[in-house]
């Protein structure tokens, strides 16, 4: 039996256990994300790809039993639960090409760094950096869905805080202390709770929970110190802005990348 169809095939004996349920695609997905990064960590250490994929499946359980107690259990989710989980990775993409549309846009529109700013060039970059908020905020929406299972109370703050910092960064782009320090508590919010539920990658998740923050402080910082000290910091700004963008665009990018890899992957569902 070939190393790569050994999760494969225990991901079909599972999915064939677990008729009725409408979230079977989705608890599929998360398993194969379980079992492949779980093999994936052990080949790091040196396992040779068989043997790490025959302890990860010893470990998580006998597929028929694992089928029977899931499917004992209440469906994890609704369909807007269901939808978020489904479109996680092309959302993360789309979210990354945002920030980096965003991201050059603000230096025009933020900057007079080719000396023809406009209030145009202006109203554009916020309309891209919003819109960039408002997928980003789909994305940590979805994370936390894939970390809980469920629309609880924390993941409704996380999407309401996303439409506060998307609607201030529309209105009052140029002012990045009314928004980034709220899109900066909204990702480490969500980036502590994926990293309890091992939702996300290890590395950008431990990168944000402390880039997010960081940022976030300095944005206020530095409006503090534009007002106080009369200083033009417009190019502060905007860096700020470029400079959370790049730590997103990386994060969402390997998390688009890490699922679309896992559909290539191209275990079938039973019918």
């Amino acid at each position: 039996m070939a190393a790569d169809s050994l999760i494969d095939e225990y991901l079909q004996v599972l999915g064939t256990g677990m008729h009725g349920r409408r979230d079977r695609a989705d608890l599929l997905d998360e398993v194969a994300d379980h079992l492949h990064s779980a093999a994936e960590r052990l080949e790091a250490v040196g396992v040779d790809p068989e043997t790490a994929q025959r302890r990860a499946l010893a470990r998580f359980g006998e597929p028929r039993l694992v089928a029977g107690l899931l499917t004992s259990v209440p469906s994890k989710g609704n369909l807007v639960t269901l939808f978020f989980s489904r479109h996680l990775g092309a959302t993360a993409a789309l979210a990354a090409v945002l920030w980096a549309v965003a991201s050059v846009a603000a230096l025009y529109g933020f900057t007079d760094v080719d000396g023809a700013w406009t209030s145009d060039r202006y109203l554009l970059s916020a309309m891209l950096i919003s819109a960039a908020c408002l997928v980003t905020t789909a994305v940590l929406v979805g994370m936390n869905l894939r970390a809980t299972g469920a629309f609880d109370g924390s993941t409704i703050a996380i999407a309401a805080l996303g439409v506060l910092f998307a609607a201030a960064a529309l209105v009052l782009a140029w002012a990045i202390i009314f928004w980034l320090p709220l899109l900066a508590a909204a990702v480490t919010w969500t980036m502590a709770r994926a990293r309890r539920a091992h939702a996300g990658s290890r590395t950008f998740v431990l990168v944000l929970l402390v880039a997010a923050p960081l940022i976030g402080i300095a944005s206020i910082a530095v409006t503090l110190l534009g007002q106080f000290a009369e200083a033009n910091l417009e190019f502060a700004g905007w860096a700020l802005v470029a400079g959370m963008g790049a730590v997103l665009i990386a994060a969402l990018a390997d998390l688009a990348v890490r699922l679309a890899r896992r559909v290539s992957r191209g275990y079938a569902v039973p019918a």
